[in-house]
Order: C-alpha cells, then structure tokens, then sequence
C-alpha cells in the first residue's frame, strides 16, 4: 500500500504488513503511518511503502505456452474482502497433484461486466499463474468469522441494545476470529495428516466432487427439462438461480471442465472455493442479480455449488429409468437413484467443507435443506441418519436468523429478502411433516419462530429490478396472492404453509403431555381446517366450480390433488386424536381414511397423465396411503374377528376391500429406483394377509401329518419362500393394532 493512503494491509498470518525496507532488511517494523519511526529516524521515507503483495514476482504473460494461464486486469473475489481487517491467500496447502508445490492459484483475474443479466453469455474466466507457495501459512492464518443470530438473552445482548453513536466503541465486545479448518488448536490432532480437515485431504475430496459435474449439455439439457415440466416443486432450488449458477459456473471454468477433465485443472476451481471460503458472505444487495454474483460465478462458493449439485441429484431422479442420460459413458452405467445418490454425495462434500470453516448463512440452510430432501428421496425417512440431517437443517436456519425475519412494512422488499422468507416457510412445513411422519417433536414453533407469508410472485419477478419488482408487489391482493388467477410454484407454497400452521396445533394434542382433548376443541379445529381450504384461490382448488377433477392434467391435478391431501391429512390427524383420547369419532376416522385413499388411488390411475411426477409417487403412498390404509385393515380385522355389529353410515365394507385391492396394485408398481421401494413391498405383503383373512378364513387342519424319513432339504422351498416365515403364526393379525401408521418417508413439496 502506497504512502498516505491511511491504512495497512495484513500478512498471511493475520499481522500488520511491514514497510519494504524493514522487510527486505528483517527488521521491526512500528508499522506508522504514513511512513514508519526506523524509515524517518533514517531520512528514507522516499522508500517507505507498505506493498499489498510482497512476494509477487512479475511474470511474463504465458498464453504463447497456455491460453489458460493467461492474465487479465485483477479484481478482487468478493466485496467483503476489501473491507475485513485479516487477510490471507488461497489456502497454500493446496497444492498441484502433479508437481507438488509451486503450481497453484495466486490470484483469479477476471474483467468486469456492467451488470450481468440472468442470460449471461459471458463472464469472466479463471486463469491461474505459476508462484512459489509457503505451505505452512495455513497454520497461523485468522479468518473472520460469519454472522450468527444472537437473541436477546444471549451474552452480548446487554451491551448491544445500548449502544449509541458515543458510546458504540465503548460496548463493542467484538468476536474472535476462526482459525483455518486445518489448524492445530490443541496440540497435533489425533489423525494427524489423515484427519478429515487436513488442507490436502480437503484438496482431495472437492477434487473428487468436481469431477462429477455433469457435462455442460448434460446441465443445460436438465436445466431446460425441468424448466419446461416444473417437476421439481423446491423454492430452496429457484430455477433462475440454478440457470445462472449453471451459466456462470461454465463462462468462469469452462476451460477447466472442459474435457478431457484433470485433477490439475479442477484444482485451480477448488483453490478459488477454498479462497471465497475465508470470508463471509457479503451484505445482500438490493438487485436480485447483483445478489446472485456474490456467491456464483468468480465468487462461487461451497454452499452454492452444493445447492447445484443437490439441484442436479433431484434433476436425474424425476426422469425415468429408461432415459437416454443414463446410458451416457460419464454415467458409468449408473441407474436413476445411484446417478442422483452420487450428486448428494457431492453436495454432502460442499456441506462439510462450510461446516469445517464454520460457514453459515441463508445458502448453507439452502443447502443442508436439499441434501435432506435428496437423500431422503433416495433412502426413506426412517433411518437416524435423516433424522440427523433434520436436526442440521433446522440448527442452521436458525443460526442463520430465519425465524425472526424483519416484517415487510419496516423493511425494503428485496430478492434476497424474499428467498429467506420462502426458504423459511420450506423448512417450517418440512419440520412439520417430519413430525407427523416419525411422532417427535417438532423442532420449530410458533411460539419462537415468527414464519413471513411469502408473496405470490413468480421467480423471474422475484429478480427484477427494484424499479420493475414494486409494481409488481403492487398487483398483488390484500392478502398477497396474484391477480391474474395463475398458480405458480410459490402459489402452491403459500397454501402448503397455511396448512403446516394448523397441523402445529394438531401435533401439539397428539403429541403433547397431559393436554386436555375436548369436543369443543375439536370442532374448532375442524372448522379451521375449513375455513383455510375456503380461502385459497379458485385455481388451487381440486373440487372446484363443480368441476371434474379428472378432466384436469399434468402439474394442475397433481398440484391440486396435493393440496387436498395436506388437507385431508389434517383431518385425520384431528379424528385420529380424538379417537384416541377416548372420543366416540371412528366412524368420522373411517370416513376421512377412505377419503385420502381415494384421492391417493388418483395419482397411481392417472399415472399417464403424471408422468412427470411419478417420482413422488412413493412418498404419496409413505405419507399418505399407509396411514389410511392402516387404519381401515385394523377396522376390517376388527369386525371380522370379534363380529362387531356397529354400523358405520358411510362405511362399506365392499367399497373398502375394492380400495385396498387397487392400492396393492399401486405399491406393486412402485420401482425399485424409487426411495421407499422396500417400505411398499412389506406394506403389500400386510395389505394381503389382512384381505386373505377377511375375504377366506383358514379352515382348521384336520390331516394327519405324515412321518418323512427324509433330511429336510431347503432348496425343494419356491424361490419366494422366506425362511424366516416359516415359522410365523399366520393367525396374528392383531400386531396390526400396534403399528404407527404415520411412519414412513416423505416429498419436498414445499
């Protein structure tokens, strides 16, 4: 840094710069400004400079040999990097694979755009230059630290709230900052080299994930199906955001992911990831692509990039097992679930880089929200690991301040302001639904968290410019849905979330300790469920007008249909509650059952119409067909066994076998790709029995059993023989009694 320009720079260590001649002599340096005390006591101030990269050596350009290491003007990474007090250089460790050190990034250089529009055509490439590193910087280097949320009990609360302008250096307490991830903070680890956060072993596992990116017209191909079916309903996941991450990613290291791929060029990406890692992520702009470029395209960072990944996991998992992109070489005959399974694997590695340099904003809530809905996809919700994933999600929305968002008539309505408010509500229903499925808790409240309704805008609206995006808000009616009668991903987000509201309060009777359950309060709540359904949007509605449900096709019924069954859920969690509690509503339960199986036969009878959305199929059947299927096989055994004579007024016992039999059909069509395969093979094996033992009771044995001198040979068994049902009672149907049929597995539609 120049003389007289007010400030110092930092070393890679995290001390002030010295002056160049106290650092070419080895001498201590006062660090003064404008020159330093030993450079005036000497009368060399001519020579004082502070200079911000020292050890640089000017190199001549080397396109003749390389047009990749060709250097345009510098800029900085990211804005936040001019304005924090610590800095350091890309982490040293990561080095060249093919020549160990020396050969890594020193700076990316790029040229500046106007303002980059969503269809970006260009941008600027990455290029590297050959340097000397020092591979030891990382162990003493500080980093700031990201911003979490602190609530007004927390430590510091008593001297922020009383701050003032006289008095705000006085009570800034300040905070610590980060050392790099694979720093020693308490003596050598127990792993040492080997240890999961050692800079070469991080180097190694993110080589490893980018070289997984799909080949650009792979990209572009699932980007634009998706575009044009909306099979994939994630706000996390807004397809202008994924479009221009997608652009950005290819005009910024096209030429490192061109093929053929190397570990040297997919290096030169990581090093730019490990270097946006050290600060946080900036301020958010008011302009939603302005917003974009501070965490994509030369500031690509580990969350965005996992998101992509996540985003191209669930991408491959809509299409069908038969589709050509599977039976591409870079596939390496990969099915549909291993192909989206390996995409998780890749975001996972972005997600536990952000969690080793204790990275945590609205992208890593983004992020650990998809990975649960892709892993879910693949594996079923049963396992602690996705409980685990549940319990990373909603700690990290909540570090990153989501559930107290500032209400819009204080605050500017921004792009990046909205995207928090609909990532929000996607992790609030989600908790929601993970409650219901599993019976615990759920981990987010009303009485803590204050969720925003989102508006109704499109996602191309929610990136225009401000000048553009208030009249748009303007359009909007008093209760923030749009005008022109459209039904857009966010418009079926907004009913989803009024019905998580009321589903809280359902969970807080059946799972709460020693709450009173009474008539009164039933009734209230079924009113309620009412009332919201009433006040959605004509175009949201599946019995609407007196329309034919069936003459409707693609994402209208299936969206539709949807929402009706969240609808449907609620009311049969509500008679289920009061039937427990000791309230004469079987007959209400029986009703609401044979509703949501009807509606959920729908989607496996217009699967033609569906095909787009057949990937969710096995979580319509998990959330919603196993609990209603449940709970009319308890009632068929019931009466059947004990010959109760109690009539049901809209219950036919006819209509309930005829349902039943249509819906083993259905878990027989449930592929083996699909999440929750294994979960529909048991459940149609119980449908079955309980149906055999209604419809044809098994007559008492009245033969002699026959002595057989004979070794038993096992392998004379048929082929679907079980040997470890060999042995069961087949008369034990009353085990049906003690099964939680809300267990199972789920969709990300939020």
């Amino acid at each position: 840094m120049a003389p007289g320009e007010g400030g110092i720079g930092y070393r890679r260590n995290g001390k002030k710069q010295a002056c160049e001649p106290c650092r070419k002599g080895k001498l201590a340096c006062d660090h003064g400004v404008p020159f330093c005390g030993r450079c005036t006591r000497r009368n060399t101030t001519n020579r004082c400079i502070y200079h911000p990269n020292p050890m640089t050596k000017v190199r001549l350009p080397a396109t003749s040999q390389n047009p990749a290491l060709a250097i345009q003007t510098s800029l900085p990474l990211n804005p936040s990097q001019q304005t924090t007090g610590v800095s350091c250089p890309i982490d040293s460790n990561l080095i060249s694979p093919t020549s160990g050190i020396g050969n890594g990034i020193q700076s990316l250089n790029v040229t500046k755009e106007n303002r980059p529009g969503c269809q970006l055509t260009h941008w600027p490439k990455a290029s590297i230059e050959p340097t000397r590193r020092h591979a030891d910087c990382w162990k003493t280097a500080e980093y700031p630290k990201s911003a979490k949320f602190y609530g007004p009990t927390s430590i510091s609360s008593v001297f922020s709230e009383h701050k003032s302008p006289e008095s705000e250096d006085l009570l800034n307490i300040g905070e610590d900052s980060r050392k790099h991830p694979g720093a020693w903070p308490f003596g050598q680890p127990l792993l040492g080299r080997a240890r999961p956060n050692a800079p070469d072993v991080r180097r190694k596992e993110v080589v490893k994930a980018l070289w997984n990116i799909p080949s650009k017209e792979i990209c572009e191909d699932l980007i634009a199906r998706v575009s044009s079916t909306q099979a994939i309903h994630n706000i996390a996941m807004n397809t202008v955001m994924m479009k221009h991450c997608n652009t950005t990613l290819w005009s910024t290291f096209g030429t490192q992911l061109e093929a053929p791929r190397s570990d040297q060029a997919l290096t030169v990406i990581a090093e730019v990831l490990f270097k946006n890692e050290e600060h946080p992520l900036p301020d958010s702009p008011e302009d939603g692509v302005e917003w974009m470029n501070t965490f994509m395209g030369v500031n690509l960072r580990f969350e965005m990039l996992g998101i992509l990944f996540s985003f191209f996991g669930k991408a491959f998992l809509i299409l069908q097992d038969w589709d050509p992109l599977f039976k591409v070489p870079e596939n390496h005959g990969r099915d549909r679930r291993e192909t989206c399974w390996r995409m998780k694997e890749c975001a996972d590695v972005c997600r536990k880089m952000c969690h080793f340099s204790e990275t945590i904003n609205v992208l890593v809530a983004a992020l650990n929200y998809n990975i649960h809905i892709v892993e879910s996809c693949c594996t079923g919700d049963e396992s602690y690991l996705m409980r685990h994933r549940h319990g990373d999600m909603v700690t990290s929305a909540i570090n990153a301040g989501l559930h107290r968002l500032p209400d819009y008539n204080n605050t500017k309505i921004t792009t990046a302001s909205e995207y928090k408010r609909r990532l929000f509500a996607a992790v609030y229903f989600l908790d929601k639904t993970i409650a219901s499925l599993n019976g615990t808790p759920p981990m987010l409240t009303r009485l803590y968290c204050d969720v925003k309704e989102c508006l109704d805008l499109t996602d191309e609206e929610m990136f225009l410019p401000q000048h553009l995006l208030a009249p748009v808000v303007k359009r909007l009616d008093s209760d923030g849905w749009n005008t022109a009668g459209n039904m857009y991903n966010i418009t079926i987000s907004r009913a989803i979330w009024r019905i998580s509201a009321l589903r809280e309060e359902i969970l807080e009777l059946a799972l709460g300790v020693r709450l009173p359950v009474t008539e009164d309060r039933m009734e209230e709540l079924r009113l309620r469920c009412q009332q919201v359904l009433d006040g959605f949007p004509s175009q949201l509605l599946y019995y609407a007008d007196g329309k034919d449900p069936s003459t409707k096709i693609g994402k209208t019924i299936f969206s539709q249909a949807v929402l009706m069954l969240d609808y449907f859920q609620n009311m049969f969690l509500i008679e289920r509650v009061a039937t427990a509690r000791g309230l004469p509503h079987e007959n209400r339960l029986l009703d609401a059952a044979m509703e949501m199986l009807d509606l959920t036969l729908m989607f496996w009878i217009s699967r033609d119409q569906l095909q787009a959305f057949t990937a969710y199929f096995d979580w319509i059947i998990t959330y919603n067909g196993i609990p209603c299927a449940g709970v009319i096989c308890v009632h068929l055994l019931k009466t059947h066994n004990h010959g109760s004579n109690q009539q049901y007024s809209n219950f036919s016992r006819s209509d309930a076998i005829q349902k039943l039999t249509l819906f083993i059909g259905f878990l027989e069509w449930i592929r083996p790709t699909d999440g929750n395969y294994k979960l529909a093979g048991r459940l149609r094996n119980v449908i079955r029995r309980v149906l055999d033992h209604v419809l044809e009771p098994p007559r008492p044995e009245t033969r002699t059993p026959i002595s057989i001198d004979a070794q038993f040979d096992p392998s004379m068994l048929s082929p679907l023989t079980n040997m470890n049902d060999i042995t069961v009672d087949m008369n034990d149907m009353d085990w049906l009694n003690t099964i939680d049929w809300t267990q199972g597995s789920w969709m990300d539609f939020n």
